[in-house]
């Protein structure tokens, strides 16, 4: 077997090189290779990736950690690393350590964790480099046609052409669809017509000239304290919560600070929580800087998402906006992490590696000695204590910006309503109200379909998910009943499967039936509904949200997705329609959720110079909920809130830990379970308490049985020492139990 060494002490003693490989693998510890045969020894450096034989028959691609000279491995049985794939680590030592404190904090096994913060080429063997990308360029024939001459009713084409006249080197097939939807189709019409032709593109980047650029908007006073204190805190770590009201002008104290970053040749990080509000952030950013952008979400492919990462590691983009995965972008020369919206759930991974995208900004940030601003108008409440602990600044935005005015709030008993009516009279009166104003509406329900519930008044049948333990939904567009936890469909039964009887009833209600209800009661109105179903579609949201503020849409049925961070400044009512389910739920979180909902969603009426008012229909009117947060505000709430969770020893106040296992056997997950705290008995000691295991709330999903326990310290330290010494001595996860670790768990259910 080949073998390298590497004189260490004196000529005569030598000592063999060993390869600290990280393996995608879901094994806790690396692996340890000898190096390719010939290899020269400068080019073992930490971060560079390798082929590796792996197992009996694979290969895998590894990063490269450490280069050591010792192993608990015999050197006869060590596999040697079949090729280097990288003359210079792609993954700088920086970035190296962060992921390998990641995979420490999270007890995710590492090269699993290496693996989620690569592009998916990488993670491949693909070359690191900047590649060619399909695109179209001009032709002789096309570079000499005018505009005009095509025909009168070809608005499409003429948009392509105009465009590709203006870059006479081409454009890629991505940089011609993010500014022209839908452009495929003409893009093959102006190729037979013999005008442009499909080529190879060098992908560069380059400011986008086709948008009109702005000036900077003139701060109030609270505004130009911010940008003043935080842009004089450029050079060192300065965490700030950024708490200001909706519509208070977050997104342009963000620009203005980033200005002073771009100013000092560095890089700024932009997190948001949804793929559907990072057009409508492009834009604002390109609308205002003339720097390269570069953009990260789930939705690029593989070859966009490998170019913008190598654009930020290597300094070529000066701003780079993305969704949760964007927190693992390198940047060649940080400068500071903005996370929008930082309450949201959104930034915390749900599966597989469960990291926080926001907490992992803020380790970034100090480790690279920057300001991080977390801005939001609901605070969750871990940050919030951390200010008031004062880890963080906390800077306060109270008003809104320019002459817009906060709402006014209406709370509508349905108690006092006909039983069917699902939009009361009160709200009615003022939809009609804004409808003669030519004035928006938004009507916002947190349940999408049409109605989630299919039953037998008969016998009381209700229609389930063969795997889940959750009722179908009935969505009336595609006729079909959904489960919303599986992704299982099917048809609708014709009679009851228990009883037979022939006549079966639709309860409740979801955003396409309150669409149909619309429909049929304000006949003139242009109705638009939003929902994670109209949206599907690539492109589909970026061209909704022109319509609103084009003036093409009256009224906006739609679920949550309309609360984040959309800017509407011609709604001026905001009817919530239904969100008693959130007032009682199972997860200790779930008041604050509410609050947060609620706030965000009434934030976007009245951001213009109308005023706005919010209408909230709800069964219990007297709930405390109500009552603290709309007679004295969220802050108020936050403050009780957090009383709340100190008395009840939740955090912030105190660390949680939750192992989830599940099985295809009932009592299979629950049995893993007990056996598995069983084991933590050497490793227990007085600040760490274990509950459970118990089923999941929801204990069926997908086929498999949940089941779950907790474990909850008021000292984070011997937390997470009991989980280091306890999840390796647990047995690997099988086709019959899998488990997962969850820490800091955002999510009970």
């Amino acid at each position: 077997m080949h073998q390298l060494k590497i004189a260490i002490d004196s000529p005569t003693q030598i000592r063999p090189i060993i390869l600290q490989v990280a393996v995608p693998t879901p094994l806790y510890n690396h692996f340890d290779y000898l190096p390719p045969p010939g290899t020269d020894i400068n080019q073992l450096r930490p971060g560079i990736r390798l082929r590796v034989p792996f197992g009996k028959s694979r290969t895998e691609v590894g990063i490269l950690l450490a280069v050591v000279d010792q192993t608990h491995v015999p050197l006869e049985k060590l596999k040697a690393a079949q090729e280097i794939l990288d003359s210079t680590p792609v993954l700088p030592e920086t970035d190296l350590d962060l992921l390998q404190w990641a995979s420490n904090y999270y007890h995710h096994p590492i090269g699993q964790v290496i693996s989620t913060a690569l592009p998916p080429s990488l993670n491949k063997g693909q070359l690191a480099n900047m590649s060619f990308l399909s695109g179209w360029k001009l032709t002789p024939e096309g570079q000499a046609t005018q505009v005009d001459e095509l025909p009168k009713n070809a608005h499409r084409q003429k948009a392509v052409l105009n465009l590709l006249q203006q870059y006479p080197e081409g454009l890629t097939q991505a940089a011609i669809t993010t500014r022209l939807s839908n452009a495929s189709s003409t893009l093959r019409n102006l190729e037979k017509k013999g005008l442009i032709v499909s080529q190879a593109i060098i992908y560069t980047p380059s400011t986008d000239d086709t948008i009109h650029k702005t000036s900077p908007l003139a701060l109030n006073a609270a505004q130009k304290q911010v940008v003043t204190q935080v842009s004089n805190k450029l050079e060192q770590f300065y965490p700030c919560l950024l708490d200001g009201v909706t519509g208070s002008g977050k997104t342009e104290v963000y620009l203005h600070i980033i200005q002073k970053v771009i100013e000092q040749g560095r890089q700024a990080l932009v997190l948001v929580p949804e793929i559907n509000l990072t057009p409508q952030t492009v834009n604002r950013f390109k609308q205002r800087f003339t720097v390269t952008i570069a953009v990260w979400h789930s939705k690029l492919n593989n070859t966009e998402r490998l170019q913008t990462w190598l654009q930020a590691r290597d300094g070529l983009a000066s701003i780079i906006i993305g969704t949760r995965s964007a927190i693992w972008t390198p940047l060649a020369h940080p400068g500071i992490f903005i996370v929008d919206e930082e309450h949201d759930a959104s930034y915390k991974q749900q599966d597989h590696f469960r990291y926080s995208a926001r907490d992992i900004a803020v380790v970034r940030a100090q480790r690279a000695q920057v300001p991080i601003l977390l801005g939001t108008a609901t605070p969750s409440l871990e940050t919030l204590y951390n200010a008031q602990q004062q880890r963080y600044q906390h800077l306060i935005l109270p008003e809104r910006a320019g002459a817009a005015v906060h709402p006014t709030y209406h709370i509508v008993d349905m108690r006092q309503q006909a039983r069917r009516e699902s939009i009361s009279q009160a709200l009615k009166k003022a939809i009609n109200q804004r409808l003669a104003a030519h004035q928006q509406i938004l009507l916002f329900i947190n349940r999408r379909g049409y109605a989630p519930t299919l039953t037998c008044y008969q016998c009381g049948w209700v229609a389930f998910c063969a795997h889940c333990d959750a009722r179908l939904t009935y969505h009336e567009t595609t006729q079909e009943l959904q489960c919303h936890h599986c992704g299982d469909i099917r048809p609708p039964d014709k009679h009851c499967p228990k009883c037979q009887h022939p006549k079966l009833y639709l309860l409740g209600q979801g955003t396409e039936r309150i669409e149909e209800h619309l429909q049929n009661e304000f006949k003139e109105a242009r109705i638009l509904r939003i929902d994670s179903d109209s949206t599907s579609r690539k492109h589909a949201m970026a061209e909704l949200l022109e319509r609103i503020h084009q003036g093409e849409v009256d009224i906006l049925v739609g679920t949550q997705m309309l609360a984040k961070g959309h800017h509407f400044p011609k709604v001026t009512l905001v009817g919530l329609i239904n969100i008693d389910g959130g007032l009682y739920g199972l997860d200790f979180r779930a008041p604050e959720r509410m609050a947060q909902l609620l706030v965000q969603v009434a934030g976007r009426a009245g951001r213009a110079d109308d005023p706005g008012q919010v209408i909230i229909q709800t069964y219990h009117p007297d709930h405390p909920l109500f009552t603290h947060l709309i007679r004295h505000g969220y802050a108020s709430f936050a403050d009780a809130a957090l009383k709340e969770r100190q008395q009840a020893a939740f955090p912030p106040y105190t660390r949680l830990a939750l192992l989830r296992a599940e099985s295809l056997e009932p009592q299979s997950a629950m049995d893993f379970l007990n056996k598995a705290k069983a084991q933590t008995e050497p490793f227990l000691c007085d600040s760490v308490q274990l509950w459970g295991p118990v089923p999941a709330p929801m204990e069926k999903r997908a086929k498999w049985y949940r089941a779950q326990l907790l474990l909850q310290s008021s000292q984070r330290d011997n937390l997470h020492r009991l989980l280091s010494q306890w999840l390796p001595k647990l047995p690997s996860s099988t086709n019959e139990v899998r488990w997962s670790i969850d820490i800091d768990p955002q999510d009970l259910f």
